[in-house]
């Protein structure tokens, strides 16, 4: 009798037992990934006038090599992509602010970065190069640039703000809210060059060739990676396994291709000149 007892004692123990952890796997936490994938959408901030990385067309519709990145993101994870729009110094506050779930932006993976915010693994590597008004028609590396009085324009925030304003110790770097507005400025002859990442420059010098030239040999090498909020590694996990998966893959190369070498875009874009 009393084995008995201690049997039913076991198994009434037991059910007990698995109730409470059905209970517990019940109430687990939601993961920033299962809120995403619950929610349908996933919001990607972006800064436009990046080309070819982010850009408007002629419909004012979102194009860019980075666009496709985050449409791709998107289908991966099941879910729709939404755009936010931001100069690229509120990128960041934005993330932080929980106004968008990533930054896919051309952001390079910094130290100082990494201390507000998390990245992805690296998808795509570049570097800072120069292009430089024609009126000085000298100017082959960055040291020929650093005189007093010269002017650099910099987009605001940038590594290019950055490393500008690291390397320059004669000539005045100028900040401006995104690349356009660095970019009038030297068109408009009130900089002497602008620092920008190797595609933006290669692509800028295209359409303004009459007013500008390039010095494409890079003097930093850069890896971009996708900005995710602090303290969510589970949504890095996931990004990460879809870095892996994209660059192994033949749209990998085809987006790359078509932004960066074919250039069949050129005449999707607003009048260059």
């Amino acid at each position: 009798m009393k084995n008995w007892v201690k049997r039913i004692a076991g198994v009434m123990a037991l059910c007990i037992f698995a109730t409470a952890m059905a209970g517990c796997a019940g109430t687990k936490k939601e993961t920033a990934v299962d809120a995403l994938k619950k929610k349908g959408k996933i919001v990607v901030g972006t800064a436009t006038g990046y080309y070819p990385f982010e850009m408007a067309d002629k419909n004012g519709q979102l194009v860019g090599y980075d666009i496709d990145v985050a449409k791709a993101l998107g289908k991966e994870l099941g879910v729709e992509v939404e755009f936010q729009n931001y100069a690229f110094s509120g990128l960041i506050p934005a993330l932080q602010a929980k106004k968008v779930d990533v930054v896919i932006a051309g952001m390079t993976i910094t130290d100082k970065r990494k201390e507000v915010v998390d990245f992805s693994d690296s998808y795509f590597t570049s570097g800072q190069a120069m292009i430089v008004n024609k009126n000085y028609p000298n100017v082959k590396k960055w040291e020929d640039l650093d005189k007093p009085g010269n002017v650099i324009a910099v987009s605001m925030g940038t590594t290019a703000d950055q490393t500008a304003t690291k390397m320059f110790k004669n000539a005045e770097v100028k900040k401006f809210e995104g690349s356009a507005l660095a970019g009038l400025e030297l068109l408009n002859g009130n900089a002497v060059a602008v620092i920008h990442e190797v595609p933006w420059v290669a692509i800028y010098n295209k359409m303004h060739d009459d007013k500008t030239y390039a010095v494409l040999e890079p003097f930093t090498t850069e890896e971009l990676g996708i900005a995710v909020p602090k303290g969510n590694p589970e949504l890095v996990a996931e990004v990460n396994k879809f870095v892996k998966k994209y660059k192994a893959s033949e749209d990998y190369k085809k987006t790359h291709d078509y932004w960066f070498v074919d250039m069949k875009w050129w005449d999707m874009v607003p009048a260059k000149k």
